[in-house]
C-alpha cells in the first residue's frame, strides 16, 4: 500500500485597517498581507498609496519596492 503524501496548504492573511484607501495623501493606510505554506511565512506583501513592497521572510532590512507603474509593468511580463 502506498504512502499518502501530506498536503501543504498556502495560507494568505490579509490584515487590514477600518478603512483602505490606498489613494488618499498622507492616510498611513496600508494593507498587509501575509502569505504562508503551513507554518512558514513565505513573506509579506504591503500594498499602499505609493507602491508595492515585497518582504521576503526572514528580511527586515531590504525589500522589493516597486511603483504602481511599474509593478504592474513586471506583473504583464510575467504572466
Amino acid at each position: 500500500m502506498a504512502k499518502r503524501r501530506r498536503v501543504v496548504r498556502t495560507r494568505v492573511i490579509a490584515n487590514l485597517p477600518n478603512s483602505v484607501e490606498l489613494t488618499k495623501l498622507n492616510s498611513k493606510n496600508s494593507m498587509t498581507i501575509e502569505i504562508r505554506t503551513g507554518a512558514l511565512l513565505l513573506g509579506t506583501l504591503v500594498l499602499g498609496r505609493g507602491s508595492a513592497q515585497w518582504w521576503p521572510r526572514g528580511n527586515s532590512v531590504h525589500a522589493l519596492k516597486k511603483t504602481w507603474k511599474s509593478f504592474a509593468a513586471m506583473l504583464d511580463e510575467h504572466m
